[in-house]
């Protein structure tokens, strides 16, 4: 848990900061600009602490059993319960990204299947057994992640 100052900050300088914030993070210009503005201000705990709790509502929206979710992510069964309790009771903004997220990859995986379906004809083309193998395998490890 990160230790806060039990001296309390006015809510006026609290809004201020919250801007600085945002601002801070939201004029990256991309994946390596944020992970270089995080290693700038988070220690390590930070960093791991704050990716596992994404993990842990992650893992909550997919189904994942608490249990595996206790022994994967090294996190207490009351870290767990917390957060199924506070994210998945109510629709919260991380929920929906997430959600949004796994509905996306479901249509792009359809697509893919798809496409792999009409296009790859092991047997019929030279070639095609590699390329039905390469798929048979991106689908394995995609049941693998989930």
């Amino acid at each position: 848990m990160p230790r806060v100052s039990k001296r309390p900050v006015s809510e006026k300088l609290l809004s201020k900061t919250y801007r600085l914030f945002y601002e801070v993070f939201s004029r990256n210009k991309g994946r390596d600009d944020f992970l270089l503005i995080i290693d700038d201000i988070l220690s390590s705990s930070e960093k791991i602490m704050l990716s596992k709790r994404l993990a842990i509502i992650y893992l909550l929206i997919k189904g994942v059993d608490y249990r595996d979710i206790m022994d994967t992510l090294k996190v207490s069964s009351a870290t767990v319960v917390f957060y199924a309790s506070t994210f998945l009771k109510r629709n919260s903004k991380v929920r929906t990204i997430i959600e949004n997220m796994l509905n996306k990859e479901k249509v792009l995986n359809f697509l893919d299947d798809f496409f792999a379906d009409i296009m790859i004809h092991p047997g019929i083309y030279k070639g095609h057994w590699q390329m039905y193998w390469d798929h048979k395998r991106k689908q394995e490890n995609r049941k693998i992640l989930t």
